[in-house]
């Protein structure tokens, strides 16, 4: 089978390479910037409910 001439289902590495989709950027301390001020007031909120809901179950 040449280079040119592939199976239906299967690619060959090198055309498989290429259309693989691009790797995700790593996540980044400074990323966090970028989050609205009104999502981390409710994310601390339903945090600190979380925390009250164990303490108190377990208290």
């Amino acid at each position: 089978m040449s280079h040119d001439q592939h199976a239906h289902s299967a690619q060959c590495c090198c055309c498989a390479r290429a259309n693989a989709t691009p790797e995700p950027e790593p996540f980044r301390l400074a990323d966090l910037a970028d989050v609205p001020r009104n999502q981390w007031i409710g994310g601390g909120i339903m945090l600190l409910v979380i925390v009250v809901l164990i303490l108190f179950r377990h208290g």
